[in-house]
């Protein structure tokens, strides 16, 4: 049995804490006050020059910290993301910024002009050109997918191997769906004899490449040649063999209709992530549902999190959140351990301020480790006293 995975806490000033750490870490996870006008910390006062000049102090310590492939990911809302952004291309360089993510997380009716139900999560890289040499793909699993499938899978074992009957179960069960889930997902709506969930696609190649097949494909009913695409098939002559032994071709009722490919859903359940995204906000209600903690203005969501940890880190990954709060970021590494195996670390620097530690950050982590299995070191006899501002 595998030891747990240890994570570490230092309790006190990040901007004292900081210098003391050693990288490099792969993702640093930034949820910094927003500076909305309250009170939230006591190392500004609520001024944009004070707040500027407060993160500015903290960002610094970043790039040291960073693995070559390391990733920044920040959360923030409108009021601040323009004055991030600047500090971030400061401090990591502008070539290095990868992309500004939008969370549609809820209306808030309470608003006299206009709903914001946005926030941000601004992402940049350590190396961007590192990044890409190394050959990273990053992608996030399509909502719903896995339902489609299991969808599928039971058609075809209630149809016993009936490809027509199968075919129109499924249809019959997309049918009322087809208006709420993505159009990428409800175009796999054809079932094969192997009982695969497919949708078919252009053979065409998008213009005429060396090496492209120009050969022509004989019908299996007919046995006459069907029509080649004008510039050619997307792939060679061997490939052509291999996905016509695989069964990925789709030839019409007779050879006056061109074939087409199949793409299976099993092989394309994952994506490349979108850069807007709707989620509901679960992250106060799921901490009031921990035992023993107390309240936490905005505590991020653990679901959210962890749909873009997973996509832009490793399941060994080292990470760090220096504005810790109430310790989503811990939680998010267990649940991902736990559900993957990985042994992700997570170091995190909590103000203890107005007993967010006591009362907040102490109650969550210690339900984690009794769910999750995995260790937390929190480390008051290395705290450090907060910084307070004037």
């Amino acid at each position: 049995m595998s030891s747990p995975t240890p994570h570490h806490v230092r309790v006190g000033d990040n901007l004292d804490v900081l210098p003391t750490l050693d990288g490099p870490f792969d993702l640093i996870y930034l949820d910094p006050p927003y500076n909305t006008g309250g009170r939230v910390v006591t190392a500004y006062d609520d001024d944009r020059d004070d707040w500027t000049s407060f993160m500015r102090d903290r960002l610094a310590q970043l790039p040291r910290l960073l693995a070559e492939t390391g990733i920044v990911i920040a959360s923030i809302d409108d009021r601040e993301i323009h004055h991030l952004r600047i500090l971030l291309d400061e401090c990591l360089g502008a070539d290095n910024f990868v992309g500004t993510v939008v969370w549609d997380g809820s209306t808030i009716n309470s608003a006299h002009l206009l709903s914001v139900s946005h926030d941000y999560l601004v992402i940049y890289a350590a190396d961007l050109a590192a990044l890409q040499a190394s050959g990273t793909r990053w992608r996030q699993e399509r909502p719903d997918a896995e339902m489609v499938l299991e969808a599928a899978t039971d058609a075809w074992r209630t149809a016993a191997g009936d490809r027509a009957e199968a075919q129109k179960r499924f249809r019959s069960w997309l049918s009322p769906l087809r208006a709420t889930l993505p159009r990428g997902l409800t175009e796999y709506d054809r079932i094969d004899e192997h009982g695969r969930l497919y949708r078919v696609s252009d053979p065409g190649a998008p213009s005429v490449q060396k090496g492209r097949s120009f050969r022509p494909l004989t019908h299996p009913t007919t046995g006459q040649a069907c029509p080649v695409p004008k510039r050619g098939w997307r792939m060679s002559d061997a490939s052509m063999d291999r996905m016509l032994a695989a069964g990925m071709i789709e030839f019409g009722p007779d050879h006056t209709t061109q074939p087409k490919l199949k793409r299976l859903l099993a092989d394309n359940s994952t994506a490349v992530p979108r850069s807007v995204f709707r989620q509901e906000r679960e992250g106060a209600r799921h901490l009031a549902s921990i035992p023993g903690t107390g309240e936490f203005p905005v505590p991020k969501d653990v679901d959210v999190l962890a749909r873009w940890f997973s996509t832009v880190a490793g399941p060994d990954a080292t990470i760090l959140d220096p504005f810790l709060g109430s310790g989503t970021t811990i939680e998010v590494a267990m649940r991902l351990n736990g559900t993957d195996g990985g042994i992700r670390h997570v170091t995190g620097i909590a103000l203890d301020e107005g007993g967010i530690v006591e009362n907040v950050l102490a109650p969550r982590l210690d339900h984690c480790e009794q769910v999750y299995g995995d260790e937390v070191d929190l480390s008051r006899e290395r705290a450090v006293a907060p910084t307070v501002a004037g």
